[in-house]
């Protein structure tokens, strides 16, 4: 799975990613600190299998704790997005480009109404985080207008799968453009340019649908851009959160200053003077909104995508690879995926070869049809 973390300039969108995966990048209160995307793993949380199979596992990838596994998910963080950016404005589509293979995105918004269209200070409340979003919609839209133009004067198009082929980057398929041109009722030859833009913003809905991001909610004014937000856009999930918060927590983590229990956390001795008066403030938001948001950013996009996890394992007696790893590996795959699709993910040989798939838990062989369900434990035999 692969995540692209978008917004405007000095949205406290680097710091965001940093608090979702712990790697240090550039942070500062200016316009396009960012320059080169950062690309980092961050950590889904849901339930492990360990629990019910009663067995203490030892991942090779993220880590388990109290039966809560932690699966890895690839971000990206590309340079703030400024209005006309697919016009070269600003660091320019390039970074456009970056987002072309993700999945899903989350879109940084500025709660507190604090920085104008080009990520500039001001005063809190007199920008609407609306207009964050919109903004950065417009520029994908307009990106995906761009590129399927481009193909389109190029060679025309004959046929769905001609046309996949030139989109492919994008992550668009036949089906998907069959699927479009019904909806839309358009003839695949002869469309203008308003009908390109409506199979653009169709086809970019499809394949990078988008989490909001409701960032500094830790500030006053974002109680009101907040709610304006999930006003405008009542079928997305907009969350609340805190990325200069989550940051300072985990950074405290590390100097041991707290100790998490769940979604709250306790202050240790440690901590005191400045360091501790700032973590009770921190508390006390922790406690309102259930965490600073930010997990739940991740727990919203993988909902967004419909995904499974499923446990692959080689011994399905000991619940392990070759290696003894008990549960070694949490996989995300998309619903209704079958056992070789499952070894599609874990290796292309492994496909190749393909015989059949058990189900660890009842040691029973399933069809090449069986639908994996959330949670299974499978185990892949291939003759390769």
């Amino acid at each position: 799975m692969f995540i692209g973390v978008v917004g405007k300039p000095n949205v406290g969108k680097s710091t965001l990613f940093s608090a979702l995966t712990l790697k240090p990048v550039a942070i500062a209160n200016y316009p396009f600190t960012t320059i080169d995307p950062n690309k980092a793993v961050a950590f889904f949380q849901t339930q492990c299998a360990c629990r019910k199979l009663g067995v203490s596992c030892n991942p090779r990838t993220g880590k388990c704790v109290g039966g809560v596994r932690f699966v890895p998910i690839n971000l990206v963080d590309v340079a703030g997005l400024v209005r006309g950016a697919h016009e070269g404005k600003g660091m320019g589509n390039k970074f456009l480009s970056d987002l072309s293979q993700a999945d899903c995105l989350i879109l940084v918004t500025d709660s507190s109404g604090s920085t104008d269209e080009a990520g500039n200070p001001m005063a809190p409340g007199s920008f609407s985080p609306v207009e964050d979003a919109k903004i950065l919609e417009e520029e994908i839209d307009a990106w995906f207008f761009d590129v399927i133009k481009r193909n389109f004067n190029k060679s025309g198009w004959k046929s769905f799968d001609e046309l996949a082929k030139s989109l492919s980057g994008l992550k668009i398929t036949a089906d998907l453009l069959s699927h479009a041109f019904s909806q839309l009722d358009f003839p695949l030859s002869k469309l203008y340019d308003a009908d390109l833009k409506k199979l653009a913003t169709f086809l970019r809905k499809k394949t990078k649908p988008f989490v909001i991001a409701a960032n500094k909610a830790d500030l006053a004014s974002s109680k009101t851009g907040f709610e304006k937000l999930r006003e405008a856009y009542p079928s997305n999930a907009v969350v609340a959160c805190s990325g200069d918060y989550e940051l300072a927590l985990r950074k405290s983590e590390e100097k041991q200053w707290i100790k998490f229990t769940g979604n709250s956390f306790e202050i240790t001795d440690a901590a005191s003077g400045p360091a501790r008066l700032a973590l009770e403030k921190i508390r006390k938001f922790v406690d309102e909104n259930n965490g600073t948001g930010v997990q739940k950013l991740l727990d919203e996009s993988v909902k967004l995508l419909d995904l499974i996890v499923v446990f692959p394992v080689e011994d399905e007696g000991k619940y392990s690879d070759n290696f003894s790893h008990v549960l070694p590996d949490a996989v995300l795959l998309e619903k209704n995926s079958t056992p070789i699709q499952l070894a599609e993910k874990i290796h292309s040989d492994l496909a190749k070869g393909y015989l059949y798939a058990v189900d660890a838990r009842k040691k029973t062989k399933l069809s090449k049809d069986y639908r994996l369900q959330n949670g299974d434990v499978i185990k892949i035999v291939s003759s390769k």
